[in-house]
């Protein structure tokens, strides 16, 4: 037989409730996840000792007791001990007992952080798209003009005699050149890519970049220690291996550059068969996992928030279409990126690619 407590039990949604002295009577299966708060601990317990952190909690529902205040809806992040800020939202309720009179008040607590995720993903496949079809018209537009910028200083060049002028029209077409280069990337950030995919080991692909980045590093630039660890069992991946080589070619790059004299940047790959992190793009199933860590300065938060915003670069000659180009092909593979970092600590880039289920 159906019982309430069997209810209260299988709610997806946190239930708190207190009584008239504001310490906890009722703490639900969902109120530990959400808060990581174990029931034991939370029972008999003051609310504003459980809820320390988050007053706003506390103050929400004693003017639902007190006050007979109701709140629908109400959207606020809860401090948890082990995972961080979790959004969610909270409606109210007094609580009277079978001859109506007051004891308590609870409190439904629902977790957003699911919700939030598409929406962020959501908006910035929005903003990706407008920003796209925008940079696509600006490339075009300025290409041919600086096209004839370059031919005039290379007109120049031959014809001044004075190796002063020849100087600076030098730099009119090395600077020129940069600003083709970023043009380049941003028709290929622009423009939808032909994927031309087949099985590709992606051992080869880490292994080539790490050749080209030590040949860069003997011609003068940081050399680091690679750690290579490698699952041998890995099977290849179902890719475009020239698209895969430019996402890893920025990501090792951008570890190498973090560095510090005698850092190091890790290259670990592993297989993933039950992949749940379902994304728009996702293909879910067999992963391919590859990291890239490094020991390097780190990356702040209010800049890791911005990290594939087209354009953001904390790097003086960057152009800010690295990290946007290599999620854009990511997710065309059906992939995902993610990035954790923090100031001190440094770098782990995590790239999940699909398996290629037969050689082709």
């Amino acid at each position: 037989m159906l019982s309430i407590e069997d209810i209260l039990e299988n709610l997806a949604e946190g239930v708190v409730a207190i009584d008239l002295d504001m310490d906890v009577r009722v703490f639900n299966q969902s109120a530990e996840k959400i808060t990581e708060t174990s029931r034991s601990v939370a029972i008999g317990r003051p609310l504003k000792d459980l809820f320390r952190s988050d007053l706003r909690v506390v103050e929400i529902l004693e003017k639902t007791l007190k006050e007979g205040r109701l709140f629908a809806e109400y959207e606020v992040k809860l401090h948890r001990k082990f995972s961080g800020e979790v959004p969610v939202v909270i409606t109210t309720s007094q609580v009277f007992d079978v001859e109506g009179v007051l004891s308590g008040a609870a409190a439904l607590i629902k977790d957003l952080s699911g919700i939030k995720s598409i929406e962020e993903g959501s908006l910035r496949k929005e903003r990706l798209a407008y920003i796209g079809a925008f940079a696509s018209n600006l490339a075009h537009e300025i290409k041919n003009p600086l096209t004839g910028i370059r031919g005039a200083a290379q007109l120049l060049t031959r014809r001044v005699k004075d190796s002063g002028l020849k100087e600076y029209t030098s730099v009119i077409m090395s600077e020129a050149d940069r600003l083709n280069a970023i043009l380049n990337d941003l028709l290929d950030f622009a423009r939808p890519a032909a994927l031309n995919r087949k099985s590709v080991n992606i051992h080869m692909v880490l292994d080539s970049v790490i050749l080209l980045l030590q040949e860069g590093a003997e011609d003068g630039g940081p050399a680091p220690r690679f750690i290579k660890e490698y699952d041998p069992s890995l099977p290849p991946v179902y890719g475009d291996g020239h698209q895969l080589t430019q996402v890893f070619l920025n990501l090792i790059k951008n570890a190498q550059e973090a560095l510090s004299e005698g850092g190091d940047v890790q290259v670990l790959t592993r297989m993933i068969t039950e992949f749940h992190l379902v994304e728009a793009g996702s293909t879910g199933g067999k992963m391919a996992a590859v990291e890239i860590r490094d020991n390097g300065c780190g990356i702040k938060g209010e800049d890791l928030e911005n990290i594939f915003t087209p354009f953001f670069t904390t790097k003086p000659k960057g152009s800010g279409l690295g990290m946007a180009i290599s999620l854009k092909i990511v997710k065309e593979h059906g992939g995902l990126l993610k990035i954790d970092s923090a100031p001190g600590k440094g770098t782990a880039v995590a790239v999940y690619l699909p398996i290629a289920e037969k050689e082709g």
